[in-house]
């Protein structure tokens, strides 16, 4: 696929030279960077140049799109779909960001909408391969799988050499009882390119499913050899191992697959039904216990645990277990016979004869519900939940259920930080390394003859002590002529060395001399927030941290900190200089550390308005947009302080926006 990708690369570059080449020289050669970013995957150097040319030219098509393109490599889909959009509104018949667009569409799981695309880039360019490859896909994953088949087939008639439609075309067959028809397509792609380990894994798995599982593991054995660490393929090898009994072979696999990745919430969970069933039941019960810690809430890890302890006579904890199970999934009918039986073994008849009874009466009315869905299974008291789970199975419901939460792990995303100023050295300046430039600073410092030199940042470097100790001891000279400044840029230096109270201290006396200091007022407000959020972190915990489960916020413990001694400063400097954007964006971040949530989306609003290129605004933003649920906003915010340069971005937006609910 990735071959595949740069011959589309190429192709695009082709048909856009014409257009391009009309703007101006300087505006091509940043073209020409921008594309060859994508091509080497430096996608926000991408993005980067692609604004450029399109603050310079917004009428050309080309750099939205290809933006879009390094939007859709960053997992930006809905940023990537924006893009291609404009491109579309400005050139109708641009094929290639109807398919584009089509397949960030289908990454987000639209696949009707995607299928529109894909038919209206059809109607542009009837003999184009990818199209029908990519519609297909949209169908596979509707479960429309004569159709899917049927696209992949024309894709394949119009270009034979395709790798990805002969594998994605076996799936299809698969799922159409054609298994010998969905192995000559793995047959071709394997005589397409021979050291494709998806080739040999999926036929691999396709002559498990026929039972021949020697001939499964010979091609196991070949995918492996060319991609040694694919825990895909090793689990798949377990469970062909397993089938001929060779359980040395089976938990070798799974030895290897947690050596490669600790955490495989799947391998464990296998493992442990292999060594309960072995005998080894202390091992097995500390593989079910680190399969809860990634998956607290899993009833079968809680059910299967149980047997193991009813195995070694631990039956109050296998009662526990049990009841854990039920309490999860409350009609979970195998649940109550298993925990009837332990009653019985503590000679607790009427338990067990009340667990019995209740099984038999969830048993009766799923019956006459006649539920075919998922969670059905566990009431059906012939379903084996000790059985090994096949990741490649197309079948397993157990798989699902097993996954739980596994990817949802607590994750914490904190706000950008707070803007600081804070001392500026003359090679920074004179490389033009500044992060933001603020008139009104530079102002300052053309007044101090740069000496000392401020910037404003939220990027807060650790400066040499001899640097800062030299500073505070050069103010000492200027207490008696000017001691408003003098005090100002000795609490700025105190506040660098994380000597909050004496920072705080100078900041206090720069304003006893001059009530309208700005950047005193401003200084103080960070030391008071920096002051709290340490007492925090080494108190209840870092409130300075967003939480993005659902769950927490409804915790009845949450501290909610208080800010308002710093909202206060940073109100005053708002009322001193309303273009003061910087401490607008901190005021923001303390309504926002401290709960207040509606406050601080319209300081981050009012930031925006004065900037709107101000990325951490958006990023902000869109956290607490996030928080609040909200994820079509979260969404255009993240995406924009992404564009904007700001990375961390796209990393959420991956894990939380791309998350179907």
């Amino acid at each position: 696929m990735r071959n595949r990708f740069v011959q589309l690369i190429i192709t695009l570059i082709i048909l856009s030279c014409p257009i391009v080449l009309k703007a101006q020289l300087n505006t091509n050669n940043i073209f020409d960077k921008g594309r060859s970013a994508i091509y080497f995957d430096d996608y926000t150097e991408a993005i980067n140049k692609f604004n450029d040319i399109i603050r310079v030219k917004p009428y050309l098509p080309e750099p939205y799109f290809f933006r879009g393109l390094a939007k859709s490599h960053l997992e930006d889909y809905n940023g990537a779909i924006v893009d291609y959009t404009k491109a579309i509104e400005m050139n109708p018949n641009y094929t290639f960001a109807f398919l584009y667009r089509g397949i960030a569409k289908n990454a987000l799981k639209r696949f009707q909408d995607a299928i529109i695309d894909f038919n209206k880039a059809m109607l542009l360019k009837p003999n184009m391969a990818d199209i029908y490859f990519s519609k297909g896909n949209s169908l596979l994953s509707l479960k429309q799988y004569k159709s899917a088949e049927e696209n992949y087939s024309k894709a394949i008639q119009i270009d034979p050499e395709i790798l990805g439609v002969y594998l994605n075309r076996s799936i299809a067959r698969e799922n159409l009882d054609d298994i010998d028809g969905a192995i000559k397509d793995c047959n071709k792609a394997i005589q397409l390119n021979n050291f494709s380990a998806h080739a040999f894994g999926n036929r691999g798995y396709l002559k498990f499913k026929k039972e021949d599982y020697d001939e499964a593991i010979k091609d196991y054995n070949r995918a492996l050899k060319l991609e040694p660490e694919n825990t895909r393929v090793l689990m798949a090898r377990a469970f062909a191992n397993y089938r001929l009994k060779d359980l040395k072979g089976t938990m070798d696999d799974y030895n290897k697959v947690l050596e490669i990745d600790p955490n495989n919430a799947h391998c464990y969970y296998n493992r442990a039904l292999l060594k309960s069933e072995i005998g080894d039941y202390n091992s097995a019960i500390d593989d079910f216990n680190n399969v809860l810690e990634m998956n607290p809430d899993n009833m079968l890890i809680y059910f299967n645990r149980g047997f193991v302890k009813t195995d070694i006579g631990d039956l109050y904890g296998a009662m526990a277990d049990f009841s854990t199970a039920i309490r999860i999934y409350p009609d979970f009918a195998k649940a109550y016979l298993a925990r009837a039986s332990v009653k019985r073994d503590l000679n607790d008849e009427q338990g067990a004869m009340k667990d019995r009874h209740h099984a038999l009466q969830i048993i009766d009315r799923y019956k006459k519900m006649k539920n075919e869905g998922k969670m059905s299974a566990f009431v059906d008291t012939t379903e084996n939940f000790q059985r090994l789970i096949d990741l490649n199975s197309r079948e397993s419901f157990t798989e699902e259920i097993i996954k739980g939460r596994v990817q949802d792990k607590r994750v914490n995303i904190e706000l950008e930080d707070n803007f600081h100023i804070t001392h500026l050295s003359m090679d920074s300046l004179r490389a033009g390394k500044i992060q933001y430039y603020d008139q009104t600073i530079m102002k300052y410092n053309q007044q101090q003859n740069y000496s000392p030199a401020f910037t404003i940042s939220n990027h807060l470097r650790r400066y040499p002590k001899s640097l800062v100790e030299k500073q505070i001891a050069a103010t000492q000279n200027q207490i008696q002529s000017d001691p408003a400044k003098a005090y100002f840029h000795r609490g700025t230096y105190q506040l660098m060395d994380k000597k909050y109270n004496n920072a705080i201290d100078d900041f206090n006396k720069a304003l006893a001399k001059d009530k309208n200091q700005i950047f005193a007022y401003f200084n103080r407000a960070n030391a008071l927030v920096a002051m709290t959020d340490y007492i925090q972190s080494i108190g209840t915990g870092n409130e300075s941290v967003v939480s993005l489960r659902p769950d927490d916020k409804k915790d009845k413990n949450e501290v909610i900190v208080d800010y308002s001694s710093a909202i206060k400063d940073y109100t005053r400097v708002i009322q001193l200089d309303p273009s003061f954007g910087f401490a607008i964006f901190n005021r923001a971040n303390a309504y926002a550390k401290s709960k207040q949530f509606k406050k601080a989306i319209a300081d981050y609003d009012w930031a925006l308005q004065l900037d709107p290129n101000f990325k951490e605004a958006y990023y902000n933003r869109g956290l607490i947009y996030l928080f609040l649920n909200d994820k079509t906003l979260a969404y255009e915010d993240l995406s924009k302080a992404g564009e904007l340069g700001l990375i961390d971005a796209y990393n959420v937006i991956k894990r939380y926006c791309n998350k179907q609910d």
